[in-house]
């Protein structure tokens, strides 16, 4: 198998990670790609961006109440 971020995946195709990649993993090496996009046009000053494990996606946040959409 490979491991990632000390976490051992088997050999073959793995289609999403913990941490939101697609790998590849043979005997002699790991190839991945991430799943989710990264914002980039955002209100930088008043928002910030953290990524949700569980949907593969960044959420977009106000700095000073995280549980406010941007």
């Amino acid at each position: 198998g490979c491991m990632l971020n000390g976490k051992l995946y088997p050999l073959g195709h793995i289609e999403r990670t913990e941490d939101c990649y697609r790998c590849s993993c043979s005997q002699t090496e790991m190839s991945c790609c991430s799943i989710f996009s990264i914002p980039v046009a955002y209100d930088q000053e008043n928002c910030k961006f953290a990524l949700n494990r569980k949907s593969c996606k960044y959420d977009l946040v106000q700095n000073n109440n995280h549980s406010k959409e941007c």
